[in-house]
């Protein structure tokens, strides 16, 4: 098992890249407006920036995805032994399912036998993460980094014997990828800002789950937030802006003119005295004015108006940029929109997170318990058509007798019963016994 790692290490650490490649990494624009005058966030500004709609889009993405832990796998070809860990046989409808998922097909297009693993050592780590972290944060957290800053960081931990003890999340805003000029690798180490100062860790102690970044493949990933930074930003000045004018701290609501001038000093106690008399709540008072006075009140309502209007559309593209449906944003929707949401969410955000997150897994994590490659790790479908697809395909089955009771209920992890042994079919459908099964 140590050579296994020490092996692994070393391919993480010595792969090199073609000329070509380390040619074409370059660093992102160093401005963010088209006009060039506001430069890129921080990774501390994109994380003061999750907030409002950004925080709601980005947890929604995490937790959704935090509710499918991927399931282990092995795979048997022939001549191959049994797994010697615990496992559990796969129904008919598991392996369908299995065999109709592309990105699976190099590992079990070869296979005689799937069985789902119940017992082995990788999944005692992915339930006892660490001291502090338990499954569904690890989960959780990892889709939540890279909602945020496109990149999700494991740092392994190994026991006496090389074997993987614990996974510490990373906060991401304190990750670097370093490049030496004159090296060959893709990443050197990782330097962690730490409160007693920078740390390296080696590629081969550490996972990077990342999303795709056309600007630079290899390094970094792109976020949702990030690319939506702007509309993000707006909304947060749009919300300051609502909050100081509600202060009345920004545009003043009224005008006061005196008949007369009046010194500083009489102006900041009668700016006192209005603004402790009719602000936060004040409004509809009585005034009793010591001169004469003219109040000019100013209307802003056309102006609000267009501002939430822009609001609106600041959220949906917000919401655009995490892949979340406009009915989960706002209560003007109904049932069948709700459903078709949840169905667009799950296909085209949840499935290729959880796609992406698994590959990872087994590209790297895998390795280190296993050199053969017959262990793998999946997640269940979210789609819901597709769980509604296969129910209607059991009801039928049962109907038209392609399938019998114990079949459809080993299926779904049921004890068979006695009268399932037989198809069973309606009355009109066919040859029958008197108890309802087919002849």
């Amino acid at each position: 098992m140590r050579r296994l790692i020490h092996r692994l290490a070393a391919w993480l650490t010595q792969k090199t890249a073609p000329a070509t490649v380390r040619g074409a990494l370059s660093s992102a624009p160093a401005f963010l407006d088209s006009y060039r005058r506001v430069r890129n966030p921080s990774a501390l500004e994109l994380l003061a920036e999750l907030k409002n709609t950004a925080y709601t889009c980005a947890t929604l993405n995490a937790s959704v995805c935090a509710t499918y832990p991927p399931r282990l796998y092995v795979a048997t070809r022939r001549g191959e032994m049994r797994p010697r860990c615990l496992t559990r046989g796969l129904s008919a409808g598991e392996h369908r399912a299995l065999h109709t998922r592309p990105e699976l097909a190099p590992r079990i297009k070869a296979s005689e036998r799937i069985e789902e693993v119940l017992e082995h050592p990788l999944l005692r780590l992915l339930r006892a993460v660490n001291p502090t972290h338990n499954a569904h944060d690890l989960w959780e957290l990892t889709t939540l980094y890279q909602e945020v800053h496109g990149s999700a960081y494991w740092h392994l931990t190994f026991d006496g014997l090389g074997v993987p003890e614990a996974i510490w999340v990373l906060p991401s805003q304190q990750v670097r990828l370093v490049r030496s000029p004159e090296s060959g690798a893709l990443v050197d180490y990782y330097e962690v800002q730490t409160a007693t100062g920078a740390e390296r860790i080696a590629p081969g102690a550490l996972i990077h789950f990342r999303y795709p970044d056309p600007r630079d493949p290899y390094g970094a990933g792109l976020s949702p937030l990030r690319a939506a930074f702007e509309q993000v930003a707006m909304a947060s000045e749009f919300l300051a802006y609502k909050r100081a004018l509600w202060s009345n701290n920004a545009v003043p609501g009224v005008i006061v003119s005196p008949a007369e001038v009046i010194s500083d000093e009489e102006r900041a106690r009668l700016e006192t005295a209005w603004q402790q008399k009719f602000a936060r709540g004040g409004t509809g008072r009585l005034l009793v004015a010591e001169s004469s006075l003219r109040v000019d009140v100013l209307q802003q309502s056309l102006g609000d108006l267009a501002a939430l209007a822009e609001a609106r559309a600041t959220r949906e593209e917000i919401g655009n940029a995490f892949g979340i449906p406009i009915p989960f944003l706002t209560g003007e929707t109904n049932l069948a929109n709700l459903q078709a949401a949840e169905q667009q969410h799950a296909s085209q955000a949840i499935r290729p997170r959880l796609q992406r997150r698994d590959e990872k897994i087994n590209e790297q994590l895998i390795p280190l318990y296993d050199a053969t490659g017959r262990l793998f790790v999946a997640s269940d479908d979210p789609v819901p058509r597709q769980q509604e697809f296969l129910l209607k395909q059991q009801e039928t089955d049962l109907r038209w007798g392609v399938r019998t009771i114990n079949e459809v209920r080993a299926e779904r992890g049921l004890e068979p019963v006695p009268w399932g042994e037989h198809p069973w079919q309606p009355t009109s459908a066919g040859p029958q016994r008197t108890n309802g099964f087919a002849e």
